[in-house]
């Protein structure tokens, strides 16, 4: 899957003040968007190396109805770090 490049810093959201300095670390959530799909995932994280991240996917949208490109909730997707839209802290 080839997921957009975010143009600029990544979103967070949790508990205020969010910790925007600490690494990304497994068990955060993470937003990722495939514009030419029209698609937006948000994965549990489930793997860090180095620059390479993996999640599990557990919700898809924003449109049920979008072509999910053969993605599943459950399904193990990889990406980078400017790829995450929203970071959810916990």
């Amino acid at each position: 899957m080839q997921w957009d490049d975010v143009n600029g810093p990544m979103t967070y959201f949790g508990v205020v003040p969010v910790n925007t300095d600490r690494v990304i670390e497994v068990g955060e959530y993470a937003k990722l968007r495939a514009d030419e799909l029209e698609l937006e995932v948000k994965v549990k994280i489930t793997e860090v190396d180095g620059g390479e991240l993996q999640g599990e996917i557990t919700e898809i949208g924003p449109d049920p109805r979008v072509e999910a490109n053969g993605l599943t909730r459950g399904d193990v997707v990889s990406f980078l770090e400017q790829n995450i839209v929203t970071l959810y802290r916990n």
